[in-house]
């Protein structure tokens, strides 16, 4: 099941585009469970992944400056 984009220019994200990006960058965490997770937020997909970390992608580039807001 796709997280549908609510933007746009939004990107559908599944659990194959997490698998796909996970890999490469954390290799030590590609055979970890992953599920997705019910939101009702518009800007980011969330899935779990394994017991205590989760995955948040963005779901559109136009919300791109919602992370630097979210980190000041």
């Amino acid at each position: 099941m796709s997280a549908a984009p609510t933007h746009a220019h939004g990107t559908p994200v599944d659990e194959a585009l997490v698998r796909e990006l996970s890999p490469a960058r954390f290799p030590a965490w590609a055979d970890l469970p992953l599920k997705r997770v019910t939101s009702a937020g518009a800007v980011n997909a969330l899935y779990r992944l394994g017991d205590d970390m989760a995955v948040r992608l963005l779901r559109a580039p136009e919300c791109a400056g919602d992370v630097e807001k979210e980190r000041r």
